[in-house]
């Protein structure tokens, strides 16, 4: 009987020493990833572009009709001068005789009425008279042959054909578009910046444009223009022009439509002031405060930091003006699982 109940009484006893140790939040180590804060001196605000033709045209007739030569394709080369598309001449051709013939004859008219009143044979209103339809044939004549021209549809500048809008022996409009024209010799890039860094456009900085087809070579730019607002609420539309030397289109293949990524350096004046992950930021629950977790090397603990924000940069980074020094070592991921002076374990 003794023995059975020293075996029953050892459970219960093991049981009181496990409950009088019980363990906080606090005694869990959780595992953080943290980072050294970034001191705001340059920062590089990398954006996605597409090269854009800086001068081009579509090309369009002045007349209708059905368009008897279509001269080139997509991608072509094309001189100044050189006859794109034609539309069916015949009808204006026609015209263009009938008004050639009449012109023709109120000259021959007009010669022989001024000989006729230097003899004085005919009367001067007469004479005004064949000289007004001398006029009028002759304004009748040119209009005909600048719209036989106009059956021609000609390159205004040396460039290619990056879009064609229509086939041969399809019937065209007056203003309807043929062909879309580009110069590549002007090139530009276009890229958005989000509505969040408009101050950006006010800001001094250092522009590069790095090709995809020219891999680690950054060439400088500038900006030429953008819209101070976003039209379409999905961001600001900015322009930029390649400003380097070293660029040449005899050397660079580069064609619109080719994408490339924008680098823009802003060189910044913010005196203790931080560039810091989203993720780093949490509210305070108690003071409702925006803080971030500070790291203690020697404890392996956190505490809680307020912080003053500011702008953003880009969508995962944004500046923190007050509240951290150069030698913090911030947490950026397992915020929200870890209090105040809890021991941590670092992620690699």
């Amino acid at each position: 009987m003794r023995f059975t109940w020293m075996v029953c009484m050892i459970p219960a006893f093991l049981w009181v020493g496990c409950k009088g140790k019980k363990e906080t939040y606090q005694d869990v180590v959780r595992p953080v990833r943290v980072v050294n804060v970034e001191a705001l001196g340059a920062i590089n605000k990398v954006y996605t572009g597409i090269v854009e033709a800086e001068e081009y045209s579509n090309l369009a007739f002045k007349l209708s009709g059905p368009l008897v030569a279509m001269n080139v394709d997509e991608g072509q080369k094309v001189k100044k001068g050189q006859v794109i598309a034609a539309v069916d001449p015949l009808d204006y051709k026609l015209q263009y005789e009938a008004n050639k013939a009449a012109y023709l004859t109120a000259k021959s008219q007009l010669e022989r009425n001024k000989r006729l009143l230097s003899m004085q044979a005919i009367s001067k209103q007469e004479y005004e008279i064949a000289e007004a339809n001398y006029i009028k044939g002759k304004s009748a004549y040119e209009t005909s042959a600048n719209t036989l021209e106009d059956t021609k549809l000609r390159a205004p500048f040396d460039g290619f054909v990056e879009k064609k809008f229509v086939e041969n022996y399809q019937k065209v409009m007056p203003g309807e578009s043929i062909i879309k024209l580009v110069n590549p010799d002007k090139l530009a890039v276009g890229f958005t910046l989000p509505e969040t860094s408009v101050d950006l456009t006010r800001t001094p900085m250092t522009v590069t444009v790095e090709f995809d087809t020219y891999k680690g070579i950054w060439f400088k730019a500038r900006v030429k223009e953008f819209i101070d607002a976003s039209p379409d609420g999905t961001g600001i539309p900015v322009k930029l022009v390649i400003d380097d030397s070293r660029f040449s289109r005899d050397v660079h293949n580069i064609y619109p439509g080719f994408s490339c990524k924008v680098n823009l350096k802003i060189e910044t004046t913010e005196e203790n002031s931080y560039i810091v992950p989203m993720s780093a930021l949490f509210k305070n629950p108690t003071t409702n405060e925006t803080s971030v977790w500070v790291y203690n090397p020697k404890t392996e603990t956190v505490h809680g930091k307020a912080v003053e924000i500011g702008q953003l940069f880009g969508s995962d980074k944004i500046m923190v003006q007050k509240g951290l020094t150069n030698d913090d070592i911030i947490v950026v991921a397992g915020v929200n699982y870890i209090t105040e002076g809890q021991k941590v374990k670092l992620l690699k």
